[in-house]
């Protein structure tokens, strides 16, 4: 499949440790028209030193949208994990004021909600509720409100997401689809054939083992052992031709988390993600 440069995303993930104007630069050279962000990550750029006119001005400059703040926890009361190390809690815990806050200055089209609480602790019911109310929150700001499965903690599949979605009824809802947390929560691709076609948003793909390693939760696993597409366990061709084929593959992008690649340049880093990425389209 052909995507041109407004349907690719480069997420922030596989790019974390690169300087802010060096990432967009390498997000223009390498063909992707859109990147993602998240408050902690505007938070550094701006101690590093570059006010918001020069961060959007980089982004303009090499014709980068800015899209997809990500993640916000708290379209729920206790938008926490129960557990986890001080770096991810610092990382997550951001309130709705701040989010849209941050979305507004940086004028972003998309906010990514994850459901990071404890499982168990929301009925699908309250779910729907709490994401219509954001929904119709961010819609007063001009956003679209997507929101994902991760089987990390208490939204774990993506029929899960797909129901609450529908039930709230929103015109600017929608969900990420990832291949990653897909096959991790236990892939079932006949659900992929009643997902209305418009409700993915945009495809990430990841690569790594089917399973986490023995001893290694699941959550570092995904933060810190993706590998490159083509080099893991994770049926990236057969779940992508399936979203083809049922008309959902519109927008699509790597997300590869790795501390592998943290330690790279970043010319290196998508001298390992692009190839696989884009071997991964050409043959769809």
């Amino acid at each position: 499949m052909n995507f041109d440069r407004h349907q690719r995303v480069l997420w922030l993930s596989q790019v974390r440790s690169v300087p802010y104007r060096e990432r967009v630069e390498l997000a223009a050279k390498h063909g992707y028209g859109t990147i993602s962000t998240s408050p902690a990550d505007y938070d550094r750029t701006r101690e590093s030193g570059l006010t918001l006119a020069e961060i959007k001005s980089i982004a303009a400059d090499n014709e980068v949208k800015l899209s997809y703040l990500d993640p916000m926890v708290f379209w729920v009361p206790d938008g926490l994990p129960s557990e986890g190390d001080e770096d991810l809690i610092t990382y997550l815990n951001r309130t709705p004021d701040e989010f849209f806050r941050i979305a507004g200055e940086l004028e972003v089209d998309r906010i990514h909600l994850i459901g990071s609480f404890a499982e168990g602790r929301y009925s699908i019911a309250e779910l729907t509720d709490y994401y219509g109310q954001t929904c119709q929150r961010a819609a007063s700001y001009g956003l679209k409100c997507l929101i994902e499965a991760m089987p990390l903690w208490g939204l774990r599949k993506v029929e899960e997401v797909v129901q609450i979605v529908r039930d709230a009824n929103q015109p600017n809802s929608g969900i990420i689809f990832d291949t990653w947390h897909y096959t991790r929560a236990g892939r079932n691709d006949k659900i992929i054939a009643d997902i209305p076609v418009g409700m993915i948003d945009t495809v990430q793909i990841a690569d790594g083992s089917k399973e986490a390693p023995v001893g290694r939760p699941n959550v570092v696993d995904c933060l810190y052992h993706r590998v490159p597409i083509g080099n893991g366990q994770i049926a990236n061709k057969e779940i992508l031709e399936v979203l083809r084929d049922h008309g959902h593959m519109t927008s699509v992008g790597p997300e590869i988390f790795s501390s592998e690649l943290d330690k790279l340049p970043g010319d290196e880093i998508m001298k390992q993600i692009q190839p696989g990425f884009e071997a991964i389209l050409k043959a769809l």
